[in-house]
Protein backbone atom coordinates (compact mmCIF):
# COMPACT_ATOMS: atom_id res chain seq x y z
CA UNK A 1 0.00 0.00 0.00
CA UNK A 2 0.81 3.82 -0.18
CA UNK A 3 1.05 5.71 2.88
CA UNK A 4 0.82 9.14 3.88
CA UNK A 5 2.04 9.56 7.71
CA UNK A 6 0.61 13.51 9.11
CA UNK A 7 2.06 15.62 11.35
CA UNK A 8 -0.85 17.87 11.58
CA UNK A 9 -0.08 21.83 11.41
CA UNK A 10 -0.54 24.23 14.23
CA UNK A 11 -1.00 27.73 14.49
CA UNK A 12 0.93 30.71 16.60
CA UNK A 13 -2.03 31.92 18.06
CA UNK A 14 -3.25 28.37 19.46
CA UNK A 15 0.41 28.03 21.30
CA UNK A 16 0.41 30.78 22.05
CA UNK A 17 -2.60 33.02 22.31
CA UNK A 18 -3.26 36.44 20.57
CA UNK A 19 -0.03 37.86 20.99
CA UNK A 20 1.47 34.62 20.34
CA UNK A 21 3.89 34.15 23.34
CA UNK A 22 7.09 32.69 22.60
CA UNK A 23 6.13 32.45 18.55
CA UNK A 24 10.31 32.95 18.08
CA UNK A 25 11.64 30.02 21.09
CA UNK A 26 9.32 27.13 20.23
CA UNK A 27 10.44 23.71 20.49
CA UNK A 28 10.25 22.37 16.78
CA UNK A 29 11.29 18.99 16.30
CA UNK A 30 10.96 16.11 14.46
CA UNK A 31 8.13 13.88 14.78
CA UNK A 32 10.04 10.95 16.28
CA UNK A 33 6.75 8.63 16.75
CA UNK A 34 5.53 9.00 13.17
CA UNK A 35 9.22 8.43 11.89
CA UNK A 36 9.22 4.73 14.02
CA UNK A 37 6.23 4.40 12.02
CA UNK A 38 7.26 5.00 9.00
CA UNK A 39 10.05 2.76 9.31
CA UNK A 40 7.62 -0.26 10.32
CA UNK A 41 5.70 0.48 7.36
CA UNK A 42 8.88 0.43 5.13
CA UNK A 43 9.98 -2.83 6.11
CA UNK A 44 6.93 -4.85 5.69
CA UNK A 45 7.55 -3.36 2.14
CA UNK A 46 4.74 -0.28 1.89
CA UNK A 47 5.67 2.88 -0.10
CA UNK A 48 5.62 5.50 2.87
CA UNK A 49 5.64 8.99 2.49
CA UNK A 50 6.09 11.63 6.02
CA UNK A 51 4.42 15.64 5.54
CA UNK A 52 5.48 17.43 8.77
CA UNK A 53 3.14 20.46 9.07
CA UNK A 54 4.79 21.60 12.03
CA UNK A 55 6.80 23.26 9.69
CA UNK A 56 4.31 25.83 8.31
CA UNK A 57 2.88 23.52 5.53
CA UNK A 58 -0.62 23.52 4.47
CA UNK A 59 -2.26 20.22 3.15
CA UNK A 60 -4.34 22.36 0.75
CA UNK A 61 -1.36 23.63 -1.04
CA UNK A 62 0.20 19.97 -0.88
CA UNK A 63 -3.37 18.60 -2.74
CA UNK A 64 -1.66 17.81 -6.32
CA UNK A 65 1.10 15.79 -4.48
CA UNK A 66 -1.15 13.97 -2.12
CA UNK A 67 -3.56 13.54 -4.85
CA UNK A 68 0.03 12.45 -7.04
CA UNK A 69 1.14 10.05 -4.55
CA UNK A 70 -2.71 8.63 -3.86
CA UNK A 71 -2.29 6.83 0.02
CA UNK A 72 -4.46 3.70 0.32
CA UNK A 73 -3.88 4.69 4.49
CA UNK A 74 -3.33 7.88 6.21
CA UNK A 75 -1.44 7.67 9.34
CA UNK A 76 -2.30 10.69 11.78
CA UNK A 77 -0.61 11.75 14.54
CA UNK A 78 -2.29 13.68 17.60
CA UNK A 79 -1.65 15.51 21.40
CA UNK A 80 -4.89 16.97 23.26
CA UNK A 81 -4.32 20.05 22.42
CA UNK A 82 -3.74 19.85 18.28
CA UNK A 83 -6.37 17.17 18.37
CA UNK A 84 -8.82 19.48 16.68
CA UNK A 85 -6.23 20.04 13.81
CA UNK A 86 -6.26 16.22 13.61
CA UNK A 87 -9.53 16.32 12.91
CA UNK A 88 -9.73 19.13 10.15
CA UNK A 89 -7.19 17.64 8.40
CA UNK A 90 -8.44 14.50 7.93
CA UNK A 91 -12.29 15.86 7.45
CA UNK A 92 -10.26 17.87 5.00
CA UNK A 93 -8.22 14.87 3.19
CA UNK A 94 -11.19 12.36 3.41
CA UNK A 95 -13.08 14.81 0.53
CA UNK A 96 -10.25 14.21 -1.76
CA UNK A 97 -9.22 10.66 -1.16
CA UNK A 98 -12.65 8.91 -0.22
CA UNK A 99 -11.58 5.77 -0.47
CA UNK A 100 -8.39 5.79 2.09
CA UNK A 101 -8.49 4.37 5.22
CA UNK A 102 -7.72 6.28 7.96
CA UNK A 103 -5.59 5.70 11.59
CA UNK A 104 -5.17 8.04 14.55
CA UNK A 105 -2.35 7.38 17.51
CA UNK A 106 -0.44 9.38 19.83
CA UNK A 107 -1.56 10.72 23.47
CA UNK A 108 -4.94 12.06 22.83
CA UNK A 109 -6.48 9.17 21.53
CA UNK A 110 -4.57 6.80 23.82
CA UNK A 111 -5.65 8.73 27.04
CA UNK A 112 -9.07 9.19 25.44
CA UNK A 113 -10.20 6.90 22.71
CA UNK A 114 -13.68 6.95 23.43
CA UNK A 115 -13.80 10.93 22.46
CA UNK A 116 -11.45 10.45 19.52
CA UNK A 117 -13.89 7.90 17.85
CA UNK A 118 -16.96 9.91 18.33
CA UNK A 119 -15.81 12.89 16.20
CA UNK A 120 -16.69 10.30 13.47
CA UNK A 121 -13.62 10.60 11.67
CA UNK A 122 -11.08 8.04 11.86
CA UNK A 123 -11.44 4.41 10.81
CA UNK A 124 -9.12 3.00 13.32
CA UNK A 125 -7.46 4.03 16.42
CA UNK A 126 -3.73 2.64 17.73
CA UNK A 127 -3.44 3.41 21.68
CA UNK A 128 -0.60 3.19 23.28
CA UNK A 129 2.94 2.37 21.63
CA UNK A 130 2.18 1.79 18.20
CA UNK A 131 4.77 -0.41 16.41
CA UNK A 132 3.49 -3.46 16.70
CA UNK A 133 -0.04 -2.62 17.18
CA UNK A 134 0.59 -0.84 13.23
CA UNK A 135 2.14 -3.63 12.28
CA UNK A 136 -0.53 -6.25 12.98
CA UNK A 137 -3.07 -3.98 11.91
CA UNK A 138 -1.91 -3.31 8.33
CA UNK A 139 -1.57 -6.95 7.82
CA UNK A 140 -5.41 -7.34 8.80
CA UNK A 141 -6.27 -4.45 6.56
CA UNK A 142 -4.19 -5.39 3.05
CA UNK A 143 -5.59 -9.14 4.06
CA UNK A 144 -2.31 -10.87 5.05
CA UNK A 145 -3.27 -11.57 8.73
CA UNK A 146 -6.18 -13.75 9.42
CA UNK A 147 -6.45 -12.48 12.89
CA UNK A 148 -10.13 -10.68 13.75
CA UNK A 149 -9.92 -7.35 14.45
CA UNK A 150 -11.23 -7.29 17.90
CA UNK A 151 -8.33 -9.83 18.77
CA UNK A 152 -5.74 -7.39 17.70
CA UNK A 153 -4.61 -5.58 21.01
CA UNK A 154 -4.10 -2.37 21.37
CA UNK A 155 -6.73 -1.33 18.77
CA UNK A 156 -10.23 0.75 19.39
CA UNK A 157 -12.72 1.21 16.17
CA UNK A 158 -16.41 1.90 15.82
CA UNK A 159 -18.65 -0.39 14.26
CA UNK A 160 -22.61 0.03 13.55
CA UNK A 161 -22.23 2.81 16.19
CA UNK A 162 -20.78 0.99 19.02
CA UNK A 163 -17.41 2.07 20.08
CA UNK A 164 -14.95 -1.32 20.79
CA UNK A 165 -11.90 -0.72 22.43
CA UNK A 166 -9.39 -3.63 22.46
CA UNK A 167 -7.50 -4.80 24.77
CA UNK A 168 -4.51 -3.12 25.66
CA UNK A 169 -1.03 -4.40 24.40
CA UNK A 170 1.90 -5.29 26.02
CA UNK A 171 4.64 -2.19 25.80
CA UNK A 172 7.57 -3.69 23.76
CA UNK A 173 10.48 -4.84 25.91
CA UNK A 174 13.07 -5.28 23.38
CA UNK A 175 13.49 -1.56 22.37
CA UNK A 176 16.17 -2.79 19.96
CA UNK A 177 14.09 -5.23 17.74
CA UNK A 178 12.60 -2.08 16.13
CA UNK A 179 14.25 -0.30 13.16
CA UNK A 180 15.86 3.12 13.40
CA UNK A 181 13.66 6.43 12.99
CA UNK A 182 12.68 6.70 9.26
CA UNK A 183 14.54 9.94 8.85
CA UNK A 184 15.04 9.95 5.08
CA UNK A 185 11.14 10.86 4.97
CA UNK A 186 11.41 13.53 7.18
CA UNK A 187 12.47 17.27 6.22
CA UNK A 188 16.06 18.02 6.72
CA UNK A 189 17.56 18.48 10.27
CA UNK A 190 17.95 22.28 9.40
CA UNK A 191 14.74 22.59 8.87
CA UNK A 192 13.21 22.32 12.30
CA UNK A 193 14.08 24.74 15.13
CA UNK A 194 13.89 24.29 18.27
CA UNK A 195 14.10 25.78 21.63
CA UNK A 196 16.46 28.42 21.67
CA UNK A 197 17.55 27.77 25.10
CA UNK A 198 18.55 23.92 24.76
CA UNK A 199 21.30 23.98 21.84
CA UNK A 200 24.70 25.50 20.91
CA UNK A 201 25.15 23.93 17.50
CA UNK A 202 22.77 23.25 14.70
CA UNK A 203 21.40 21.46 13.05
CA UNK A 204 20.37 19.05 16.33
CA UNK A 205 18.74 15.82 16.62
CA UNK A 206 16.78 14.22 19.05
CA UNK A 207 16.91 10.37 20.01
CA UNK A 208 15.42 8.67 22.42
CA UNK A 209 17.26 5.96 24.63
CA UNK A 210 14.48 4.60 26.50
CA UNK A 211 10.78 4.59 27.06
CA UNK A 212 8.70 4.38 30.39
CA UNK A 213 8.93 6.87 33.81
CA UNK A 214 8.39 4.99 36.89
CA UNK A 215 7.57 8.36 38.50
CA UNK A 216 4.27 8.84 39.44
CA UNK A 217 3.66 12.97 38.98
CA UNK A 218 -0.29 13.65 39.10
CA UNK A 219 0.10 16.13 35.98
CA UNK A 220 1.78 13.85 33.50
CA UNK A 221 -0.13 11.62 31.13
CA UNK A 222 2.47 8.04 30.40
CA UNK A 223 -0.62 6.26 29.08
CA UNK A 224 1.60 5.71 25.80
CA UNK A 225 5.09 4.45 26.91
CA UNK A 226 4.03 3.32 30.91
CA UNK A 227 5.68 3.25 33.75
CA UNK A 228 8.31 0.83 33.51
CA UNK A 229 11.33 2.31 32.45
CA UNK A 230 12.64 -0.05 29.57
CA UNK A 231 16.28 0.93 27.73
CA UNK A 232 17.81 0.50 24.52
CA UNK A 233 21.25 -0.73 24.78
CA UNK A 234 23.90 1.55 24.35
CA UNK A 235 25.76 -0.23 20.63
CA UNK A 236 22.03 0.25 19.68
CA UNK A 237 22.03 3.91 21.21
CA UNK A 238 25.13 4.49 19.31
CA UNK A 239 24.32 3.26 16.00
CA UNK A 240 21.38 6.06 15.99
CA UNK A 241 24.05 8.69 17.36
CA UNK A 242 26.42 7.47 14.18
CA UNK A 243 23.57 7.83 12.07
CA UNK A 244 22.01 11.18 12.67
CA UNK A 245 25.84 12.72 13.23
CA UNK A 246 27.48 10.80 9.91
CA UNK A 247 24.60 11.05 7.45
CA UNK A 248 22.30 13.95 8.77
CA UNK A 249 24.91 16.25 9.93
CA UNK A 250 23.96 17.15 12.80
CA UNK A 251 26.08 18.82 15.08
CA UNK A 252 24.48 18.31 18.59
CA UNK A 253 22.05 15.56 19.81
CA UNK A 254 19.19 16.09 22.62
CA UNK A 255 18.56 12.74 24.28
CA UNK A 256 14.91 13.09 25.06
CA UNK A 257 14.06 10.62 27.94
CA UNK A 258 12.06 11.51 30.36
CA UNK A 259 14.88 10.92 33.11
CA UNK A 260 17.99 10.19 31.48
CA UNK A 261 19.88 8.96 34.40
CA UNK A 262 17.42 6.82 36.17
CA UNK A 263 19.93 4.06 35.70
CA UNK A 264 23.44 5.02 36.20
CA UNK A 265 25.41 2.26 34.71
CA UNK A 266 23.51 2.86 31.55
CA UNK A 267 24.31 6.47 31.47
CA UNK A 268 27.89 6.09 32.46
CA UNK A 269 28.75 3.34 29.93
CA UNK A 270 26.65 5.89 27.33
CA UNK A 271 29.17 8.66 28.18
CA UNK A 272 31.69 6.33 27.35
CA UNK A 273 30.29 5.77 24.28
CA UNK A 274 30.32 9.16 23.54
CA UNK A 275 32.89 10.23 24.32
CA UNK A 276 34.85 7.81 22.72
CA UNK A 277 33.47 7.66 19.66
CA UNK A 278 31.97 11.69 19.27
CA UNK A 279 34.40 13.55 21.95
CA UNK A 280 33.48 16.76 19.77
CA UNK A 281 29.59 16.12 19.43
CA UNK A 282 27.89 18.31 22.66
CA UNK A 283 24.79 16.97 24.03
CA UNK A 284 21.96 17.58 26.40
CA UNK A 285 19.18 15.57 28.20
CA UNK A 286 16.33 15.62 30.46
CA UNK A 287 16.24 14.09 34.09
CA UNK A 288 15.51 13.98 37.73
CA UNK A 289 17.15 15.75 40.41
CA UNK A 290 16.82 12.14 42.80
CA UNK A 291 18.33 10.91 39.72
CA UNK A 292 21.13 12.31 39.90
CA UNK A 293 24.36 12.65 41.76
CA UNK A 294 27.98 15.35 41.23
CA UNK A 295 30.13 12.14 40.10
CA UNK A 296 27.79 11.51 37.87
CA UNK A 297 27.27 15.06 36.42
CA UNK A 298 30.73 15.36 36.24
CA UNK A 299 31.00 12.17 34.44
CA UNK A 300 28.27 13.20 31.94
CA UNK A 301 30.27 17.03 31.49
CA UNK A 302 33.18 14.84 30.44
CA UNK A 303 31.75 13.24 27.62
CA UNK A 304 30.10 16.61 26.03
CA UNK A 305 26.66 17.42 28.12
CA UNK A 306 26.62 21.00 28.36
CA UNK A 307 23.12 21.54 29.81
CA UNK A 308 20.65 19.69 32.16
CA UNK A 309 16.55 19.71 32.23
CA UNK A 310 15.38 19.54 35.71
CA UNK A 311 11.76 18.96 36.22
CA UNK A 312 12.08 21.33 39.58
CA UNK A 313 8.18 21.99 39.18
CA UNK A 314 7.82 24.27 42.60
CA UNK A 315 9.85 26.29 44.67
CA UNK A 316 7.34 24.66 47.55
CA UNK A 317 7.47 21.12 49.37
CA UNK A 318 3.68 21.20 49.87
CA UNK A 319 2.82 21.93 46.27
CA UNK A 320 5.69 19.43 45.09
CA UNK A 321 4.00 16.56 47.68
CA UNK A 322 0.72 17.06 46.29
CA UNK A 323 2.00 16.66 42.42
CA UNK A 324 3.19 13.26 43.10
CA UNK A 325 7.03 14.83 42.83
CA UNK A 326 9.30 12.23 44.92
CA UNK A 327 11.93 15.20 45.55
CA UNK A 328 11.72 18.17 47.59
CA UNK A 329 13.05 21.61 47.59
CA UNK A 330 16.75 20.84 49.03
CA UNK A 331 16.90 18.28 46.90
CA UNK A 332 16.27 20.38 43.85
CA UNK A 333 18.24 22.99 45.51
CA UNK A 334 21.10 20.31 45.44
CA UNK A 335 20.88 18.82 42.10
CA UNK A 336 21.22 22.19 40.27
CA UNK A 337 24.55 23.74 42.33
CA UNK A 338 25.93 19.89 41.52
CA UNK A 339 25.28 20.83 38.02
CA UNK A 340 26.90 23.74 38.10
CA UNK A 341 29.28 22.57 40.10
CA UNK A 342 29.97 20.11 37.56
CA UNK A 343 30.60 23.10 35.20
CA UNK A 344 26.75 22.70 33.33
CA UNK A 345 24.39 24.95 31.90
CA UNK A 346 21.07 24.30 33.62
CA UNK A 347 17.14 24.73 32.20
CA UNK A 348 14.46 24.02 35.07
CA UNK A 349 10.51 23.06 34.77
CA UNK A 350 8.45 24.65 36.70
CA UNK A 351 4.50 23.89 36.71
CA UNK A 352 2.40 26.64 37.50
CA UNK A 353 -1.14 26.85 38.42
CA UNK A 354 -2.39 23.78 39.75
CA UNK A 355 -5.47 22.83 42.08
CA UNK A 356 -3.18 23.48 44.68
CA UNK A 357 -1.72 26.70 43.68
CA UNK A 358 -2.24 30.05 45.72
CA UNK A 359 -0.41 33.44 45.14
CA UNK A 360 2.13 32.89 48.10
CA UNK A 361 3.00 29.37 46.95
CA UNK A 362 3.38 31.05 43.12
CA UNK A 363 5.58 33.83 44.06
CA UNK A 364 7.92 31.17 46.67
CA UNK A 365 8.16 29.31 43.21
CA UNK A 366 9.72 32.31 41.54
CA UNK A 367 11.81 33.56 44.35
CA UNK A 368 12.94 30.03 44.21
CA UNK A 369 14.25 30.18 41.04
CA UNK A 370 15.84 33.22 41.35
CA UNK A 371 17.79 32.10 43.92
CA UNK A 372 19.16 29.09 41.78
CA UNK A 373 22.13 28.92 39.28
CA UNK A 374 19.86 28.22 36.77
CA UNK A 375 20.61 29.78 32.99
CA UNK A 376 16.94 29.18 32.02
CA UNK A 377 12.95 29.19 33.68
CA UNK A 378 10.36 27.68 32.13
CA UNK A 379 7.25 28.42 33.71
CA UNK A 380 4.69 26.48 32.08
CA UNK A 381 0.78 26.84 33.00
CA UNK A 382 -0.60 23.85 34.13
CA UNK A 383 -3.12 22.00 32.04
CA UNK A 384 -4.97 18.94 32.76
CA UNK A 385 -4.50 16.48 29.95
CA UNK A 386 -5.99 13.39 29.74
CA UNK A 387 -4.40 10.49 30.80
CA UNK A 388 -3.64 12.12 33.78
CA UNK A 389 -4.36 11.64 37.73
CA UNK A 390 -5.21 15.31 38.33
CA UNK A 391 -7.56 15.12 34.85
CA UNK A 392 -9.59 12.30 36.25
CA UNK A 393 -9.81 13.74 39.72
CA UNK A 394 -11.24 17.29 38.29
CA UNK A 395 -13.31 15.41 35.89
CA UNK A 396 -15.35 13.29 38.88
CA UNK A 397 -15.55 16.71 40.42
CA UNK A 398 -17.66 18.07 37.61
CA UNK A 399 -15.52 20.26 35.87
CA UNK A 400 -15.59 20.05 32.19
CA UNK A 401 -12.23 21.05 30.27
CA UNK A 402 -12.96 22.19 26.62
CA UNK A 403 -9.00 21.53 25.06
CA UNK A 404 -9.65 23.89 21.90
CA UNK A 405 -8.53 26.97 23.16
CA UNK A 406 -6.02 27.42 25.96
CA UNK A 407 -4.47 23.27 25.81
CA UNK A 408 -0.53 24.55 25.17
CA UNK A 409 0.98 25.40 28.03
CA UNK A 410 2.71 28.55 26.46
CA UNK A 411 -0.55 30.35 25.89
CA UNK A 412 -1.36 33.15 28.59
CA UNK A 413 -4.53 34.66 27.42
CA UNK A 414 -6.86 31.35 26.98
CA UNK A 415 -6.75 29.22 30.21
CA UNK A 416 -8.48 25.40 30.89
CA UNK A 417 -8.42 25.68 34.68
CA UNK A 418 -7.72 28.66 37.23
CA UNK A 419 -6.51 27.94 40.96
CA UNK A 420 -9.30 28.64 43.06
CA UNK A 421 -6.71 31.91 44.68
CA UNK A 422 -6.92 33.43 41.47
CA UNK A 423 -8.73 35.48 39.10
CA UNK A 424 -8.09 35.15 35.12
CA UNK A 425 -6.23 38.24 34.99
CA UNK A 426 -4.57 37.43 38.48
CA UNK A 427 -2.99 34.13 37.00
CA UNK A 428 -2.06 35.97 33.62
CA UNK A 429 -0.49 38.57 35.20
CA UNK A 430 1.56 36.51 37.47
CA UNK A 431 2.78 33.73 34.58
CA UNK A 432 3.97 36.82 32.38
CA UNK A 433 5.77 38.45 35.80
CA UNK A 434 7.93 35.21 36.01
CA UNK A 435 9.39 34.98 33.20
CA UNK A 436 9.88 39.03 33.22
CA UNK A 437 11.42 38.68 37.01
CA UNK A 438 13.97 36.20 36.06
CA UNK A 439 14.82 36.88 32.80
CA UNK A 440 14.99 40.66 33.03
CA UNK A 441 17.64 40.92 36.07
CA UNK A 442 20.70 42.78 34.79
CA UNK A 443 22.95 40.59 37.01
CA UNK A 444 21.44 37.59 34.82
CA UNK A 445 21.67 39.14 31.53
CA UNK A 446 25.01 40.11 32.25
CA UNK A 447 25.86 36.04 33.06
CA UNK A 448 23.96 35.41 29.85
CA UNK A 449 26.00 37.02 27.97
CA UNK A 450 29.43 35.86 29.23
CA UNK A 451 28.23 32.96 29.21
CA UNK A 452 27.84 31.95 25.78
CA UNK A 453 29.94 30.25 23.75
CA UNK A 454 28.74 30.30 19.92
CA UNK A 455 27.30 32.49 17.28
CA UNK A 456 24.32 30.13 17.05
CA UNK A 457 23.62 29.84 20.57
CA UNK A 458 23.69 34.00 20.63
CA UNK A 459 21.22 34.26 18.22
CA UNK A 460 19.16 31.70 19.74
CA UNK A 461 19.46 33.56 23.10
CA UNK A 462 18.22 37.01 21.14
CA UNK A 463 14.65 34.63 19.80
CA UNK A 464 14.13 33.48 23.23
CA UNK A 465 14.73 37.65 24.86
CA UNK A 466 12.07 38.80 22.23
CA UNK A 467 9.28 36.53 23.19
CA UNK A 468 10.24 37.51 26.94
CA UNK A 469 10.07 41.41 25.93
CA UNK A 470 6.60 40.83 24.14
CA UNK A 471 4.94 39.21 27.02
Amino acid sequence: MNMLFINPPFGYKEIGGDKENFKGSLNIIPPLGLAYIAAIAEKKGHKVKIIDCFLGLELKSLVIEIINFNPELIGITATTPGFLNAIESTVFLRKILPKAIFICGGPHPTADPKNALETEVFDYLILGEGEETFSELISFIDGKCKVLLENIKGVAFKIKNKIIINQPRPRIENLDSLPLPARHLLPALKDYSPTPASYRKLPLAVIMTSRGCPSYCVFCDRSVFGEKLRKRSVSNIMLEVKEVVDKYGAKEVRFFDDSLTIDSKHVEELCYEMKRIYPSIPWTCLTKVTAVNFDMLKIMRKSGCWQVLFGLESGDDDILKCLGKRNTVDQNKKAVWWAKKAGMSIRGDFLVGSPWETKHSFKKTIEFAKSLPLDFAHFNKFVPYPGTIIYKNLVSKGYHIDFNNGGYINNHNDFLYIPEDFSDTEYEKLLNRAYKEFYLRPGYIFKRLLAMRTFTEFIGNLKGAYSIMSL
